[in-house]
């Protein structure tokens, strides 16, 4: 019994030792894993954008050709109109800004030095100096690659996830209305013809 417990103590896996610098030689690992996360929620993000594009445009041509033939239910004309309104929340989420390095920035002010809509602002130079006076410790080049997968966050949280949302519920929204108004509509034709 008392070798059980003896094994019971001893911790499954023993914790890595601290590399010269201070930090675990799992941080890098953890960071870029962090990385990768952040970009494939972004890739997620936008190919979700493109399908819901691709079926709300569709729908849109539809209408739009039932329209000029002149011959385009009430039903129709709500699917459509939230056709719309779902593929332009579909376009804000994947529409770039990188007007200026500013957009560079969020709310600490503090540019991504990153992102390239910053550094193609800058020569060449002055902006390999500039990141590289940030890798000469490892602090730093934690502290630099921290701040890109919070500012990647914070875009993926504050437009594109948003807007993505804002979308697929207009979308799913336009669909119940459509149902609701294409019942209403068959039941009063089906009323006249009584």
């Amino acid at each position: 019994m008392a070798q059980v417990d003896e094994q019971a103590e001893q911790p499954l896996a023993a914790p890595s030792m601290p590399s010269p610098s201070g930090y675990s030689n799992h941080a890098i690992h953890l960071v870029r894993t962090s990385q990768q996360i952040n970009l494939t929620l972004s890739q997620m993000a936008d190919a979700k954008a493109s399908i819901l594009m691709g079926a709300t445009f569709l729908v849109f041509t539809i209408a739009v050709g039932q329209a000029k033939s002149g011959a385009m239910p009430w039903s129709l004309g709500v699917l459509a109109l939230f056709a719309f309104i779902s593929a332009m929340c579909a376009v804000f989420a994947v529409l770039p800004s990188v007007s200026n390095p500013r957009s560079a920035k969020l709310n600490d002010g503090k540019p991504n030095k990153l992102f390239f809509g910053y550094f193609t602002h800058m020569d060449e130079g002055e902006w390999a100096d500039s990141i590289l006076s940030e890798l000469r410790a490892d602090e730093t080049v934690f502290r630099t690659m921290l701040h890109d997968i919070y500012q990647n966050g914070q875009v993926l949280q504050r437009k594109k996830y948003k807007y993505l949302a804002y979308a697929y519920k207009s979308f799913m929204a336009g669909l119940c209305l459509t149902v609701l108004t294409f019942v209403i509509e068959h039941a009063s034709s089906v009323a006249a013809a009584i």
